[in-house]
């Protein structure tokens, strides 16, 4: 009796220890981004860069992330999940530190591009791994742990992103994740498995790499180009054509492969179909409002950047409670049930940002901030599990990678759909208005209401999403069985 509870134990031991490898890098991947989110004010003014621009801090980063998803979750098959999520950790460390030590916009960007690469080869591994180290009934709460570290992470980022900005300097924000960069690949050399690697590997689809690759970077950069040279400009028009031709011809490739990079019959499968779209949409209307969150609490609100990273840090801290719950409610009985209120939640949050105005209290905005973010920390666990569930042993790694490739491109199109409505309305509005100019941030001398009328419109666009992120999860499910 005291040997197996002995060995019980143990068994626990590992289990926690192990998700704890596997959440620490996601930690720091969201705690990077959290910190990046509210310093792009500060950076804005600093470098006398536009929104515009400075966004592309943010989608620089997300645009080579998704574009090297569908590889990397694809090489792990090959090569050892946890080889490429090791791997993956370095990377992004290395770019933090050249992050920090940029002089100005363009290198920061392409600081940020090497962090991408990274990104993309650790956040590809993380639902594989957890698919591989635990059984399916432990799933959800893994995944339940994983998304409280991700969500948490953020919401420090915010607030300690504040406080390194007020006292350091925006470069240090970058500097910051080094040292926890260096310890969590420590942890996952040590701690994880080697994992099984495939034998006699089939020759790798290098022609659907570049092809993927071609096609969301072309197709990405037509969206952040398209509200400077105009949606209707014969480059735009050219570059989107262009990313529908590439991808139509990545999918007959793909379908005539013996061993494709993204197996095509993967989207026959509408439940999963729903619930990457679901996981996209969620993940586009996230984005969009915290990215634009920080712009109206300090430019309407005229709040400190240090409040600003503290108001939005408190009510995430719901999280805590959030995920866990999720997670257990998904192993108990279905996923479906969390992702049902996590849906409900986000429209109620969407209503709510649209009655923002310089009047409300922070009660308000608490409780507006307090709803988006129990509809994230909900949502993701159960969503996560459900997308798995549909994944067979052999293509765990182009699901999880599938997943992925949604949710960050979520995250590009979340960034530039909000920030483009936003900007756009005012430069209509300011246009007839003396004295001030649509370049470099032309954003801090707009006057209060012209920079409601661009908040208003792009959180109404936003409402309208998450109408059709809970039509998405009603029609997706989890599959009981998993072989």
């Amino acid at each position: 009796m005291d040997h197996n509870d002995k060995l019980d134990r143990n068994s626990k031991t590992i289990a926690r220890l192990t998700i704890l490898t596997l959440a620490l890098p996601m930690f720091i991947w969201s705690f990077s981004a959290g910190i990046v989110t509210i310093s792009l004010p500060t950076i804005s003014q600093y470098l006398d860069v536009g929104t515009g621009l400075v966004s592309w801090v943010v989608v620089a980063h997300l645009i080579i992330l998704i574009s090297f998803l569908l590889i990397f979750g694809r090489l792990g098959d090959y090569v050892g999940y946890k080889t490429v999520f090791l791997c993956g950790i370095i990377l992004f460390t290395v770019g933090s530190y050249f992050c920090g030590i940029s002089l100005d916009i363009f290198q920061l960007i392409a600081s940020r591009v090497l962090q991408g690469v990274g990104s993309a080869m650790m956040l590809s591994m993380t639902p594989a791994l957890v698919s591989t180290n635990f059984k399916h009934h432990k799933r959800g709460w893994a995944f339940g742990y994983i998304s409280l570290a991700t969500t948490l992470a953020l919401a420090l980022g915010y607030g300690a992103g504040g406080i390194i900005i007020s006292h350091l300097g925006w470069h240090w924000i970058f500097f910051s994740t080094v040292p926890m960069g260096i310890f969590a690949a420590y942890m996952v050399q040590t701690v994880l498995p080697p994992g099984e690697i495939v034998k006699n590997r089939p020759k790798f689809d290098l022609t659907g790499s570049i092809l993927i690759f071609i096609t969301i970077v072309n197709f990405t950069l037509a969206l952040e180009l398209g509200k400077t040279l105009g949606w209707t400009s014969l480059i735009i028009m050219g570059m989107i054509a262009l990313s529908v031709v590439l991808a139509v011809t990545f999918f007959v490739w793909e379908s005539r492969q013996t061993c494709p990079l993204f197996d095509v019959s993967l989207l026959k499968n509408l439940k999963l179909t729903f619930s990457i779209a679901a996981a996209f949409l969620i993940s586009t209307v996230l984005t969009g409002t915290i990215f634009l969150i920080p712009f109206f609490l300090e430019l309407v609100m005229g709040y400190s950047t240090d409040f600003t990273g503290l108001l939005i840090l408190a009510p995430t801290l719901l999280i805590l409670f959030a995920s866990p719950i999720s997670g257990r409610i998904s192993d108990m009985f279905s996923s479906r049930i969390p992702t049902i209120i996590a849906g409900m939640s986000m429209i109620v949050a969407l209503v709510l940002f649209t009655l923002f105005n310089p009047t409300v209290g922070i009660l308000f905005i608490f409780i507006a901030l307090a709803v988006r973010s129990l509809s994230e920390g909900i949502f993701s666990p159960a969503n996560t599990k459900q997308v798995m569930s549909h994944s067979d042993t052999g293509k765990m790694g182009s699901v999880s990678s599938l997943l992925n490739t949604g949710k960050y491109l979520g995250l590009v199109m979340g960034v530039v759909l909000f920030e483009t409505v936003f900007e756009a309305t005012i430069k209509t509005s300011s246009s007839n208005i003396e004295g001030i100019t649509s370049t470099g941030a032309f954003q801090m001398s707009a006057p209060v209401n012209t920079l409601l009328a661009g908040f208003h419109s792009a959180f109404i666009m936003g409402v309208g999403m998450s109408i059709m992120i809970l039509i998405f999860i009603l029609l997706s499910s989890e599959k009981t069985h998993n072989p």
